[in-house]
C-alpha cells in the first residue's frame, strides 16, 4: 500500500501533546474484542493468551469487557471505561475521530490479513444466483457503522448496478452472524456481511458453509485493527505494544481469532480503502451517527 502521512478522510489519532489532557493509569486495563454476546462466547477465551502478556508486560490486571454495539464501544473508549479494543473496519474511524482510539496492530495469519464484503443467499435459493436477482427483494446489511455490512454494499454494489435502498430494500439485522445465521435459517433473502465473520462461526461450529452462496466478493480489507486509548500512560502503551509484537502467537488459542501474530498497522495507509468508501458517502463522524 502506499504510504499516507494523512488520513483521506476524519482526523489522524489523537495526541496528549495536541490536547493537554492528562495521562491515565487505570487500575486495571479493560480490554474488548468485537462486540455482542457473541463477542464473550467466541472470542474471550481465545484472546486469553493477549491477555496474560498484557498483564505480564504492564503489571496491570486485564478484564475482558463485552459491549453490546458499536456505539457502546465508542462511548466506553471516549469516557475512558475501555482503554484497548479490536472492531471491525467501519467503526475503526469512529473510535479514532470520537473515542480517542489510537490504532497500531493487526493479528494477521501467517502473512495474511484482511476480509471480503461478501452478499450472500441460501443455495438452495435458485431464484439468485447474482446480484441483478436481489432487485425488489429486502436485503440485511447488519449496522450502520459496519463496512461490510452496510458502507461498502452502498458504496460498492451501484457500480454493479445496484443499489441499496433504491434496488432492494435493506433491513438492519444488529450484527453479521445475525444477518448469516438469518441466510441460512431463511429467515432473510440474502444479506451482506464479513467474510470474516463467517470464518469465526464455521470455526465455531456454528454455521454449514454448503447452505450459503456467495454471490459477490469485494476486494480485501484490513480487519479489526487494535487500538488504545491515546492518553494512557506511555510506560502502559509500551506495555501493551510489547504483549503484541514480541509473542508469537501461533499454537494458541488466539488462532482462533484469525491469526498467529501482531503486525504494525499505520491508519492512514492501511485504513485508506475503507476510508475512501466512507468519504464517498459523505461519512460524518458524530456520535449521533453510529447506529446500532
Amino acid at each position: 500500500m502506499e504510504s499516507r502521512e494523512e488520513p483521506v478522510h476524519g482526523n489522524p489519532p489523537l495526541s496528549v501533546e495536541e490536547t493537554g489532557e492528562d495521562y491515565i493509569d487505570p487500575d486495571t486495563i479493560s480490554y474488548a474484542y468485537g462486540q455482542g454476546g457473541d463477542a464473550a462466547n467466541i472470542y474471550q477465551d481465545a484472546m486469553q493468551p493477549l491477555m496474560d502478556n498484557i498483564e505480564e508486560e504492564t503489571g496491570k490486571p486485564v478484564e475482558f469487557v463485552t459491549l453490546n454495539n458499536p456505539t457502546a464501544v465508542v462511548e466506553a473508549m471516549r469516557a475512558e471505561r475501555l482503554h484497548v479494543s479490536s472492531v471491525g473496519a467501519g467503526t475503526t474511524p469512529y473510535l479514532v475521530n470520537i473515542g480517542g482510539g489510537v490504532p497500531f496492530s493487526m493479528l494477521v495469519n501467517q502473512g495474511t490479513f484482511g476480509y471480503r464484503m461478501w452478499t450472500i443467499a441460501h443455495v438452495d435459493n435458485d431464484d439468485i444466483t447474482g446480484l441483478s436477482d436481489l432487485e425488489g427483494l429486502t436485503v440485511a446489511h447488519s449496522s450502520e457503522t459496519s463496512n461490510s455490512g452496510n458502507l461498502a454494499p452502498r458504496a460498492l454494489l451501484p457500480e454493479e448496478g445496484l443499489t441499496p435502498g433504491e434496488d432492494y430494500e435493506v433491513t438492519y439485522s444488529g450484527g453479521h452472524d445475525n444477518s448469516i445465521r438469518g441466510v441460512i435459517s431463511e429467515d432473510f433473502e440474502a444479506a451482506n456481511a464479513a467474510s470474516s465473520i463467517f470464518g469465526d462461526m464455521y470455526s465455531a461450529d456454528e454455521v454449514d458453509p454448503s447452505n450459503v452462496r456467495v454471490i459477490y466478493a469485494s476486494q480485501p480489507f484490513p480487519s479489526l485493527p487494535v487500538q488504545y486509548r491515546y492518553n494512557l500512560e506511555p510506560e502502559i502503551v509500551e506495555g501493551i505494544r510489547r504483549a503484541h509484537f514480541e509473542y508469537d502467537y501461533s499454537g494458541t488459542s488466539v488462532e482462533d481469532a484469525g491469526g498467529t501474530e501482531y503486525v504494525e498497522f499505520d491508519y492512514a495507509t492501511h485504513h485508506h480503502p475503507v476510508l475512501l468508501i466512507q468519504q464517498s458517502l459523505d461519512v460524518e463522524y458524530e456520535i449521533g451517527n453510529l447506529g446500532e
